[in-house]
């Protein structure tokens, strides 16, 4: 639209999909938010907030034993396998280098202040150091485990370094997110996988 369109003398695409947050899995039943999904086409995207920076899965992961109490896992699989076998194009949307709970029972793989504490955020959450071997397994478990509930795509939140200058980190940081993103693609993609941030 405006001056700066440009006239590609092809019809445009209506881009459609559907966003499921974890705001909405807290107040909604999955029961309404299935029946939404059912009226969708076959093919639709639809992304689903998985799990919280806190570190607590809405489902039932092997990666750690912290729930969010206000969302029933057990539905939410469920949820999950619909979707799936409606034919959907399913994204989960991951926090990757920000999780309390991990942070909270795996203090080395944090990142520290020059204090020796872990840095926490204005959200009271801590950042994972990526280049900490325990973060970078920690990261391919829950990939994988969502490529096998079906997912075609991880979207990676948080997959930076926080804004601060109250961590300590030697490295080169750029280089290293560059490095650990490289380590969970030819971990964890395929052809019918992707990941992105």
């Amino acid at each position: 639209e405006g001056e700066h369109a440009i006239n590609t003398n092809r019809p445009l695409s209506q881009l459609n999909g559907y966003y499921i947050t974890q705001q909405v899995l807290e107040t909604e039943s999955l029961e309404t938010i299935q029946e939404r999904i059912g009226a969708l086409p076959k093919g639709t995207p639809v992304m689903l907030d998985v799990k919280s920076i806190k570190g607590s899965f809405f489902y039932n992961s092997s990666a750690s034993s912290q729930r969010n109490g206000a969302i029933d896992t057990e539905a939410m699989e469920q949820l999950i396998s619909y979707m799936d076998e409606k034919g959907m194009y399913l994204i989960a949307r991951l926090p990757a280098l920000r999780d309390f709970y991990y942070g909270l029972d795996h203090v080395p793989d944090g990142l520290p202040t020059s204090e020796g504490y872990l840095w926490m955020d204005d959200a009271s959450c801590y950042w994972l150091n990526p280049a900490s071997e325990g973060t970078r397994n920690y990261l391919i478990l829950q990939i994988q485990e969502l490529r096998s509930r079906g997912f075609d795509e991880v979207v990676l939140t948080d997959f930076r370094f926080p804004v601060t200058d109250q961590i300590v980190f030697s490295g080169d940081k750029a280089q290293t997110l560059t490095e650990t993103a490289q380590l969970l693609v030819d971990t964890c993609c395929n052809d019918s996988f992707t990941l992105s941030s």
